[in-house]
């Protein structure tokens, strides 16, 4: 096997993978000095997979390890594949070389697609424990050097590991998440640009999301503001409230590169909402307007909040007023009462 299955351009995606292909999307693998030590096999190579601007996109290893439980050992022959933040991106199985469990009995779809999922969740228990700890009253044995396990999976982790392949899962696990992570997005800082930065924005993993908005500056905050929004409104609560916090701060002399995100108010979360509430006193004045539209959306502390953000200065206008008015005689908002009681004081 080894790495001359990668000698020929990546044209596809992986066959389980956690970020976005774009289409005609073409890598070409490209040695580096990072390995993987794999107990009994050696040094294996990870390569870096570049676009045609020769800026990775992807990591990549091909493993050879050897699986032993109740006394017996196979190989296990799988390529892996890590972000340019060193985090797991997905893995292709080799159809001639199958993964396997006890008895020989191959994985099938609904095993491969666990194992995915279990290589996904970095926090996973198996992390934090020995292999040995993993099973119920387990018996340690040595096979050709290599250490063996047998023994009943403890519940904690049986529902997120195939069954009767506890050890593949471990071995598959710790490769993914070993010193190789931390070496990966190392390399990738030394190398990063502004291409490969706004590719990470424009990307929809909020892990790059995240670390592309730490590396722009505030011109580039505002060249792509477009895609910020988007961002915030497609994204996850992490990264909306990364964005909530700086978009006052980072279009305070361009106000109206603020609308986009308030106009969002009423598509994110009850956090980000409330979060937004916050930098209401240093918001461009039409923002009033803008969620008087929005009140439905509101929580009775957001509401709250909001009106006495309009109790301060000359910020509600007659167009700001008649929403409320709206609002106030519904039938069917349940706060209402709130509006009805505002406008009577603020006659």
């Amino acid at each position: 096997m080894g790495n001359n299955l990668l000698e020929k351009p990546m044209d596809k995606p992986p066959e389980y993978f956690v970020l976005d292909w774009k289409e005609g999307t073409k890598l070409i693998p490209e040695q580096t000095d990072f390995y993987i030590e794999v107990d009994s096999m050696g040094k294996q190579n990870v390569l870096a997979l570049v676009n045609e601007r020769k800026a990775p996109v992807l990591y990549s290893a091909d493993i050879a390890t050897p699986v032993c439980a109740d006394g017996e050992c196979k190989l296990m022959n799988i390529k892996f594949y890590w972000t340019l933040l060193g985090e797991y991106a997905g893995y292709d199985r080799y159809p001639m070389m199958p993964l396997t469990k006890h008895d020989h009995d191959e994985f099938d779809t609904a095993d491969y697609q666990k194992l995915h999922n279990l290589l996904a969740d970095d926090k996973n228990l198996m992390g934090r424990r020995r292999i040995d700890q993993l099973v119920e009253k387990p018996k340690m044995r040595t096979v050709n050097g290599v250490d063996a396990v047998s023994g009943a999976t403890i519940a904690r982790v049986k529902e997120s590991v195939v069954s009767g392949a506890l050890y593949s899962c471990y071995t598959a696990w710790h490769l993914v998440y070993g010193d190789i992570q931390e070496q990966l997005k190392t390399h990738t800082l030394s190398i990063l640009d502004k291409q490969m930065t706004l590719d990470m924005l424009y990307s929809i993993n909020p892990e790059y999301q995240i670390f592309a908005m730490e590396h722009m500056d505030a011109a580039d905050y505002k060249e792509h503001y477009v895609q910020l929004a988007k961002v915030f409104r497609t994204s996850t609560p992490l990264v909306r409230s990364i964005i909530a916090k700086r978009f006052t701060s980072k279009f305070k002399d361009a106000p109206t590169m603020q609308r986009l995100f308030w106009e969002a108010f009423d598509e994110v979360d009850t956090s980000s909402r409330s979060l937004m509430m916050k930098y209401l006193d240093e918001a461009p004045d039409y923002v009033a307007d803008i969620l008087s539209t929005k009140l439905s959306s509101m929580s009775k502390n957001q509401l709250r909040s909001f009106l006495g953000y309009l109790s301060t200065g000359e910020r509600m206008n007659s167009e700001t007023r008649n929403n409320l008015l709206e609002f106030a005689n519904s039938e069917n908002e349940t706060y209402s009462y709130l509006i009805i009681e505002f406008l009577e004081n603020t006659k």
